[in-house]
């Protein structure tokens, strides 16, 4: 490839995560929920299962400093487990982990408590579900049982699912009238450098390989289009109605002209 396609390739990528990494505030701060929302405190964090310990370790500050009154982990055994496994495996910081046999809940979980100092029984966990529908789906159904019900979230997840599990819990949620917040850890943009590209977040620990990454961006647009194949209303039903930017659409169709493999939705392993 020459340098210059290159740096298209870089600017597609840059238009779609910016697109997923979805952000309705633009800091965790009682300043910015007020600003936008009019509150200065949420009644729960949801962080939602996935590779990365930074993203917990983010939500866990941001229930330590009063953002939000309870602090939720979701997540069973999924297509992100594995990353985590090795991620932890593979930090030293996390030398004391139990990741065996352990949902993506229960060993971040684990990683709060340890790095955090947040006493275990405060945290409320679901360790069932195994995507972005059913962590919002099993997730309610906890705090139905438990009668806890909240009236307003901070959403925290995987910056390149973010957007779709905002549209997941924003359907299965809809009838509670809960106020969902948005706010992806960390926008993961890329930049050239002459052998391709490579992450401008290069300071968080246990980011995705490139392969994993493109793997996850790319498969995100045809699962958020509301068409017979995606997962809107017109489709399978998973999550609500998403616009999708023309900008967007027409970044992920020059991409697919270098990762041709991601024609058709492939199943995440």
């Amino acid at each position: 490839m020459s340098h210059l396609i290159d740096v298209e390739i870089v600017n597609d990528i840059n238009n779609i995560i910016t697109f997923l990494a979805k952000r309705d505030i633009n800091e965790l701060s009682k300043i910015e929920l007020a600003r936008k929302f009019g509150i200065t405190q949420v009644d729960m964090v949801i962080i939602l299962g996935n590779s990365i310990p930074f993203i917990a370790e983010l939500g866990a500050k941001a229930y330590k400093s009063n953002l939000a009154k309870d602090i939720m982990i979701v997540g069973g055994i999924g297509h992100s487990t594995k990353y985590l496994i090795q991620n932890v495996l593979q930090d030293d910081n996390y030398k004391d982990i139990d990741v065996y046999d352990k949902s993506e809940a229960d060993i971040l979980r684990q990683i709060i408590v340890l790095k955090e100092n947040i006493e275990p029984d405060k945290i409320i966990i679901e360790s069932k579900s195994t995507n972005c529908g059913s962590n919002a789906s099993e997730a309610l159904k906890i705090l139905k049982d438990k009668g806890q019900i909240p009236k307003s979230i901070i959403l925290i997840q995987d910056p390149t699912m973010q957007l779709r599990s905002h549209a997941s819990f924003f359907k299965d949620w809809e009838e509670e009238k809960t106020l969902i917040i948005s706010y992806s850890p960390f926008i993961p943009k890329v930049k050239a450098t002459g052998s391709g590209y490579e992450f401008i977040n290069d300071e968080i620990r246990g980011l995705w390989d490139k392969s994993r990454f493109i793997d996850l961006i790319m498969g995100e647009i045809p699962r958020l289009r509301d068409d017979k194949n995606g997962y809107g209303p017109i489709g399978k039903g998973f999550i609500t109605h998403v616009d999708m930017p023309q900008e967007v659409l027409t970044s992920y169709e020059r991409l697919l002209s270098y990762y041709t493999e991601y024609k058709e939705i492939k199943n995440r392993i």
